[in-house]
């Protein structure tokens, strides 16, 4: 065999090697909906790479089965063709030279050379080349990489069957047995480093993570509590309806007997312009209009509650206390809210949470989360038995509070400027120097 032809069998497995790793990383790298993407548009080597994804034990197995007999290739014929073609140099440079110190000079710089071309040209620069260009590689190499599947099958099948025989023995589960499924946590960890990266615009990262929250938050941390419900009461008349409509902005209200205690349906507004022009509307009350009402535990998962909504085919839920009275209502609207934040409403009015004044304090809404005060004023509230920042103040205060009465705690100082009957509908913090 020459010279020049055993060079190019040195070079013909470097790049063998190169071929397999490149395959190798660009196909684990490359996403599998961007290659769904691709077939749906049509693209034909879109189809093979999607083919060979779709079963990655067997394509590593083929890859490192290609691997592995370019490097032995490359020992066993790479390595002394060039150990035969540096004797020969030397030979001829060296002609004192002893043969067996030429031979083993020849054999060291062969071994290191061979080592130093597969390191750099038949690993480093491919990988390389394949986590830059993941899609454009994949697309390339993922069709002569599935027929070679099919030529090393039965070795493929042979080795894996032997691997997994022994993982048998040792009490492991083999890789096709393993749980490939991304945790929640894994999840937010990929939405958090694509947000970083600009994959996902800031709203739409913090968006998905409101997603990752909702569904293990209870009912009644995003309930409306039960002194900001607007209701009626059984006898309430049509008109009288109508017109609390108009003034409050709602489209559906809690119908109860006595006392709020006793919910007996949901108006709806939908149905009462049919009732408007049905003759004796004058008479209608909200009894007769309510609907039957679906009551939920306020200890129900958010995730939960959507099911029932679901299956109830209903947008509104009563929500039950632990002593069985109304402890307040949730909306799917309130759902939406807590992962887009608030939807503005052309009938809402619209009172801002925080209100910064010109002295520095700042009114907030008393109904705001202890959470949210905490996170926009960097401040670290807490209180194991309230959720609002009306009753964290309250649990402080340990009694019904008035206008005016201050509390001190954290570094603020915290003063109820406004009541809503016994509840506090406005406070104002500022910090103690």
């Amino acid at each position: 065999m020459s010279d020049f032809l055993e060079v190019l069998i040195v070079f013909f497995f470097i790049l063998t090697n190169a071929f397999f790793v490149v395959a190798e990383y660009a196909l684990v790298t490359v996403r599998k909906t961007r290659l769904e993407e691709l077939v749906q548009q049509g693209r034909k080597a879109a189809y093979w790479a999607k083919r060979a994804v779709h079963d990655p034990v067997r394509m590593i197995a083929t890859v490192q089965l290609g691997v592995t007999l370019s490097g032995l290739a490359l020992g066993w014929i790479g390595e002394p063709a060039l150990a035969d073609l540096f004797e020969q140099v030397f030979g001829s440079l060296f002609p004192l030279m002893q043969p067996r110190l030429a031979t083993s000079l020849a054999s060291g710089l062969a071994f290191g050379l061979i080592t130093f071309l597969l390191v750099v040209f038949g690993e480093l620069v491919p990988k390389a080349v394949a986590l830059r260009f993941a899609e454009q590689a994949a697309l390339a190499l993922a069709a002569p990489l599935v027929y070679l599947q099919k030529v090393f099958q039965p070795f493929v099948w042979l080795l894996n069957g032997s691997a997994n025989f022994l993982l048998t023995l040792l009490g492991m589960r083999s890789a096709e047995q393993q749980e490939s499924a991304l945790s929640v946590e894994e999840l937010r960890m990929m939405v958090a480093a694509s947000t970083e990266q600009g994959v996902f615009q800031e709203e739409q990262g913090e968006m998905l993570d409101a997603i990752f929250d909702l569904g293990e938050q209870l009912v009644r941390q995003v309930m409306i509590p039960r002194t900001e419900m607007v209701a009626v009461e059984a006898e309430t008349t049509l008109p009288q309806i109508i017109q609390l409509t108009s003034e409050s902005g709602y489209t559906k209200f809690p119908v109860y007997d006595d006392s709020l205690d006793q919910i007996i349906g949901i108006v709806h507004l939908k149905d009462l312009l049919p009732a408007m022009l049905s003759s004796g509307h004058q008479n209608l009350t909200a009894r007769s209009l309510a609907r039957e009402a679906l009551f939920v535990p306020e200890t129900l998962t958010v995730r939960d509650l959507l099911k029932r909504f679901r299956t109830a085919r209903q947008h509104i839920a009563i929500v039950m206390d632990e002593y069985g009275g109304t402890g307040g209502l949730v909306t799917l609207e309130d759902l939406l809210e807590e992962i887009v934040g608030e939807v503005s409403d052309p009938f809402d009015r619209t009172v801002p949470a925080f209100l910064v004044q010109p002295d520095g304090s700042i009114v907030i809404d008393g109904m705001t989360l202890i959470e949210e005060v905490n996170e926009r004023l960097g401040l670290d509230l807490s209180d194991p038995h309230y959720d609002t920042i009306a009753g964290f103040v309250l649990g402080k205060l340990g009694r019904i509070p008035q206008v005016n009465d201050t509390v001190e705690t954290n570094g603020v100082r915290i003063r109820v400027d406004a009541m809503d009957g016994l509840r506090i509908a406005r406070l104002v913090l500022e910090r103690i120097s």
